[in-house]
């Protein structure tokens, strides 16, 4: 891994889906301006986190959104990691984030595998699954990606830290009720798991369609620490990652010679 700096960008996701593509460029400009190499945005950020609004504002694959997000990445050189958007495949619909290299090229895609179903509320009464993970490379090393209620499930991130990931993307909507007890439990386990750093920009709360959000987007250091914690309303944050961090964690708790060394 290389050193380099991460944009985090915390938007609220309004009704106005040309609204939240114009807010959404201006924000990666801004970031780009303030010397960001990576950028990631949060999870269905072009669209409430409503079931009715993902089945209104689904779009084909290669749609207008992603055509705006390969041409923010190639227009500001950055690469970005598209948070997740809602994407029509047939008659099913998934939970997609894309990742778009400094040319604007996609070089990696990911479907949420693990669906936010609970007490009260099923993201699957209009997501499908995703079926696959892995990581994607770049100049600066190797990342996995992961969506909102997969940091639930610590088994996808060793398979994360297993195919050499050191930086692990997390774009997020989580409620009020639930990220007030868990967001930063879950961020800060999974980076202490992994020993990578944990980037999750997450939707900023309004008074409208966002007003359950919990915001809070995170950046957690491969120990733990919270190194950016972006309050409730719509925010910005760049985040220098070094990879000295990630390497002395691992020298100081060798966890995967105690893996290989192990005997049940």
């Amino acid at each position: 891994m290389k050193d380099f700096n991460v944009g985090i960008i915390q938007l609220p996701a309004t009704g106005d889906k040309e609204k939240n593509l114009k807010t959404m460029e201006e924000y990666i400009s801004c970031a780009k301006n303030k010397g960001a190499d990576v950028i990631c945005l949060p999870e269905m950020w072009n669209c409430p986190y409503q079931n009715s609004y993902f089945t209104k504002f689904a779009e084909e694959d290669f749609g207008k959104t992603y055509k705006k997000m390969s041409e923010v990445a190639r227009k500001n050189e950055v690469y970005l990691i598209g948070g997740s958007i809602p994407i029509k495949s047939g008659e099913k619909i998934y939970n997609r984030s894309y990742v778009f290299d400094k040319e604007g090229k996609e070089i990696y895609r990911y479907s949420k595998i693990n669906l936010f179903d609970i007490e009260g509320y099923k993201e699957s009464d209009t997501i499908s699954g995703g079926k696959s993970l892995g990581v994607f490379e770049t100049e600066y090393g190797i990342f996995g990606l992961a969506i909102c209620f997969d940091l639930r499930f610590p088994e996808l991130f060793q398979s994360f830290r297993n195919y050499g990931a050191e930086v692990i993307f997390v774009p997020s909507t989580f409620m009020k009720k639930t990220g007030e007890v868990h967001f930063h439990l879950l961020n800060r386990a999974r980076a202490v798991d992994t020993q990578c750093y944990i980037v999750s920009p997450a939707i900023a709360r309004d008074a409208k369609l966002s007003k359950n959000a919990y915001a809070h987007s995170l950046c957690v250091s491969p120990s733990g620490e919270i190194i950016a914690d972006l309050g409730e309303e719509k925010n910005l944050a760049i985040v220098k990652l070094e990879n000295e961090k990630v390497k002395r964690e691992r020298e100081k708790l060798p966890l995967e010679v105690s893996r290989k060394n192990r005997k049940l």
